[in-house]
């Protein structure tokens, strides 16, 4: 019986305690469900098999506070109520919570890594096969493994060569480095499902392939492929079930929960929307009243207590730290010695800092004294975690030293210190806030509407009036090209983490713009009129801003300037760290132009980031191409980003059922095109570039970047669909709805189901039934085919490859009505306008000077 003949229901039964589903690819759907074997077919049996188990039976030979430690206490809303009013409603976002939140993540990755090792492809492929009475063969592999074997089985003859490229292929599988970052991840997740009395349930998918060794090819019934797949998984199940019990396991979970609240404590919410800790209000979500246990266990936790707890970083790096990795290509830790592990400066007070992190007694016990820079006293209580080592403060931090001394390996470590890691990587307790964003030149990407003019001013247009040039201005509020380069790209790339609300920039002077980063004084003598504001002018300024509040760490060794606007400096010498403040602000006292005035617009290495107001020149935006360029009127505009969202043409004609396309053999790049055929009224805006995305200077995508890169392109349809449903959402308001889907509506798996419908509102849970509509979907089977499984990426990698995708257009929305501050004084308003009276004169005499000399010339 072949598929176009019936279609094929799903094989479920139950395996011990575990409840096992195989669903057959559509195309591959051959099973014979009479019984009747007098039908043959070649053609092998392939699918995916769904193993789900609650925790409550996982954990049932531990004591009763295992699996508490995995549950949610509060009742979660309905997903679409808690999508469609666009704030969280869901879980409370009580410590308990947020420990449990972590505990499912670690759960799964130690689940997936562990499946892994027990379906090892290490020594041969077929390893992990099983006959059955029909000869019928069945294999099972990971995702991941599958993607590979795929790939092997394509490229497999009888010839000689073809075997040496097997046994290269299988070397190359043995070689490859787990990635050693604690992901959210499509192939196994802890989900609530609803239907299920018992609740929170683990699962995960395994690839099934099935083919007929013998010369009787005959189809397989439902019973035997049954059978077959029992066999296959039975001795997998028990080492799994044996594993996810064992010390091992629960201390790979507990890493992954002192990491999290160590995290927590690094900044209090930066806004309301903030997940990582918890508010101030004794409510739960949706009313619910939090119990008073967990009111107790609130008040124990350092990370949720009042804002003096917090350590108001951008970073933490615990002692004993080892950052440095193997190699330039490897994630594996370099050894110990000639590895430096990192030790926090002696006797700053500024820098270092001794912190006890909440962890709860039962993650408290797996938690080894000494282990990973815990340095734990006898002192402590048994619920916390006791740390030394250096914060990175929020402002302005510096990260100095000469050439070779581990200046970038800490930064390196910084950039990727948003993630997990895996015990044993060695920088486990080296924690960033997890809207920490990496920004570095990047020549050649595609900039569409952004406003760079804090950065980029006056770049000349080129116009002509009658033939002839003019000298006319291009708006840098809303700056495109399709070539940018290295300053105007960093200057973008600065703009859009600000849009995405990034806590910190974290800037390494080596892969940054030189004109860009700074310019001493003879260069401001010999160029006058200078289109670009270096970065170095408006850190201070973008930190003590009101509206983003955003700290930078650069890494130094070239320019001085730098020392005049540091709140922090961290001085390497030998790969050890030093407090260097002391010493940077002697050298800037002596050697400081920092009192030079930059164009009448404040003190030249700290310009302060606010609105500004310049003279519009009229003609300047005339369609008739007037030649009046008298000064005319003016206008006002901000240094921040401006609203932005996808063009809803653009979405329509270019990006119109697109699907994610990965090239082979590239990590880095994504393309986005439709599928299906086009008409040639379609393809008249049509360019050959339209839909590539380039991400290969976006350095805190981990591993090889293909599995959370493509799951930046699912999330990046999601988007798309959704700004045709919220018309009046910016990119932030979207990614707010995107993180709500991720965190609470379902993850991933929500997103590709919402995917199948465009006529559908809000994704929803996944319970497990949701497996057979996942694998009649082209998108998810893509997935499988490409790259196996994807992570959940974070919503600053969303964001970038949107906004590098050629031949997106952005259009922009008005500016939201501004919440009054009514917290300032009269006199602190008069002060203020005094100060904006003065830099208001002082900017029109320099701009009179400036008309003199033109006149003169």
């Amino acid at each position: 019986m072949t598929s176009s003949s019936k279609k094929v229901a799903a094989i479920s039964f139950q395996q011990d305690a575990w409840s096992i589903a195989f669903h057959p690819f559509h195309s591959h759907n051959h099973l014979d469900t009479t019984n009747d074997s007098s039908n043959s077919s070649s053609e092998p049996i392939e699918g995916v098999l769904l193993a789900s188990i609650s925790l409550a039976k996982l954990f049932s030979g531990n004591d009763n506070e295992a699996y508490r430690a995995f549950v949610y206490e509060a009742s979660a809303a309905a997903p679409s109520e808690a999508t469609t009013k666009h704030v969280s409603t869901t879980k409370s976002n009580s410590n308990k919570n947020v420990m449990a939140k972590a505990a499912r993540v670690a759960l799964a990755d130690y689940t997936m890594r562990t499946l892994s090792k027990l379906l090892s492809t290490d020594t041969n492929v077929d390893s992990n096969c099983v006959k059955n009475n029909n000869g019928h063969k069945i294999t099972l592999l990971t995702m991941e493994q599958a993607k590979h074997h795929n790939k092997h089985s394509e490229s497999s003859t009888n010839s000689r060569r073809m075997h040496a490229r097997k046994r290269n292929l299988l070397s190359s599988m043995r070689k490859k480095e787990e990635v050693p970052y604690v992901l959210e991840r499509t192939d196994c997740y802890v989900a609530d499902n609803n239907n299920n009395v018992e609740g929170a349930v683990l699962q995960f998918f395994l690839h099934v392939g099935s083919h007929n060794n013998t010369t009787d090819q005959v189809t397989p019934n439902t019973t035997a492929v049954q059978e077959s797949v029992a066999n296959a998984i039975q001795s997998v199940l028990s080492k799994l079930m044996t594993q996810l019990s064992s010390q091992e396991c629960f201390s790979h979970i507990a890493s992954v929960v002192l990491q999290r609240q160590l995290r927590a404590m690094l900044q209090p919410p930066r806004n309301a929307t903030d997940r990582s800790v918890n508010s101030s209000s004794s409510n739960g979500a949706n009313g619910n009243n939090v119990t008073e246990e967990e009111k107790d266990d609130d008040a124990t936790s350092p990370s949720i207590q009042n804002n003096s707890k917090y350590l108001n970083a951008v970073a933490f790096i615990a002692d004993g730290s080892l950052l440095p990795r193997k190699s330039g290509r490897s994630v594996q830790p370099m050894q110990s010695p000639p590895a430096v592990p990192f030790n926090s400066p002696q006797e700053s007070e500024q820098l270092t800092k001794v912190v006890e992190v909440y962890v709860g007694e039962f993650w408290r016990r797996f938690l080894k004294e000494n282990d990973h820079g815990a340095n734990s006293t006898p002192s402590s209580a048994a619920s916390t975690v006791t740390l030394r080592g250096m914060i990175i403060p929020q402002g302005v931090t510096l990260i100095v030293g000469g050439g070779y001394h581990g200046k970038s390996t800490i930064l390196q470590a910084l950039s990727y210190g948003v993630y997990d890691k895996v015990p044993g990587d060695g920088r486990e307790l080296c924690v960033t806030h997890s809207d920490a964003v990496s920004i570095r030149a990047e020549d050649g990407r595609y900039v569409n509407n952004v406003n760079v003019s804090a950065f980029i001013n006056s770049i000349p247009s080129g116009k002509t009036i009658n033939g002839a040039s003019i000298s006319s201005k291009s708006d840098t509020t809303k700056f495109s090209t399709m070539d940018a380069s290295g300053s105007t790209s960093q200057a973008a790339n600065v703009i859009e983490a600000l849009e995405c609300q990034a806590s910190a920039l974290l800037v390494d002077e080596d892969v940054s713009a030189a004109n860009f980063m700074a310019r001493d004084g003879r260069m401001r003598a010999m160029i006058m009129d200078e289109p670009i504001t270096p970065l170095l002018y408006r850190v201070n300024g973008l930190y003590l801003s009101k509206e983003h509040n955003t700290s930078t760490v650069v890494v130094v060794g070239g320019v001085g300037e730098w020392l005049d606007v540091a709140d922090a400096v961290v001085l390497m010498k030998n790969y050890v760290a030093y407090d260097g403040l002391k010493k940077a602000r002697s050298v800037s006292y002596q050697f400081s132009y920092g009192h030079v005035q930059y164009a009448g617009r404040g003190v030249v290495h700290r310009l302060p980031w606010e609105v500004k107001e310049e003279k519009m020149l009229r003609g300047e935006n005339d369609d008739d191409g007037g030649d009046d360029m008298d000064v005319d009127s003016k206008k006002v505009t901000t240094l921040s980003p401006l609203r932005r969202r996808p063009l809803s043409d653009c979405l329509l004609s270019k990006f119109r059922d697109a699907a994610v396309h990965m090239p082979e053999g590239s990590s880095s790049r994504l393309w986005l095109y439709s599928d299906t055929s086009e008409s040639e009224n379609d393809m008249v805006d049509y360019d050959e570039d339209d839909g590539i995305i380039d991400m290969s200077k976006c350095s805190q995508l981990v591993g090889n970047a293909s599995e959370q890169l493509y799951g930046c392109g699912i999330c990046i349809i999601w988007l798309m669909q959704e700004s045709q449903r919220h018309k009046d959402d910016d990119i932030f308001d979207l990614l707010d709805r995107l993180e709500d889907v991720l965190e609470y509506g379902g993850g991933m798996n929500a997103i590709f189901a919402s995917l199948l419908s465009s006529t559908k509102n809000e994704a929803t849970n996944v319970p497990q039934e949701m497996l057979s509509m996942l694998l009649s979907s082209h998108t998810t089977l893509d997935l499988y085919d490409t790259v196996g499984f994807c992570y959940h990426p974070r919503r600053h990698e969303v964001a970038m490859a949107l906004t590098r995708m050629r031949g997106m257009k952005f259009e922009i929305l008005p500016e939201k009505p501004k919440e009054v501050d009514n917290s300032e004084t009269s006199e602190e308003e008069a002060k203020r306008l005094e100060e904006e009276a003065k830099k208001k004169a002082l900017a029109d005499l320099w701009a009179n000077r400036r008309k003199k000399r033109g006149i003169n010339r």
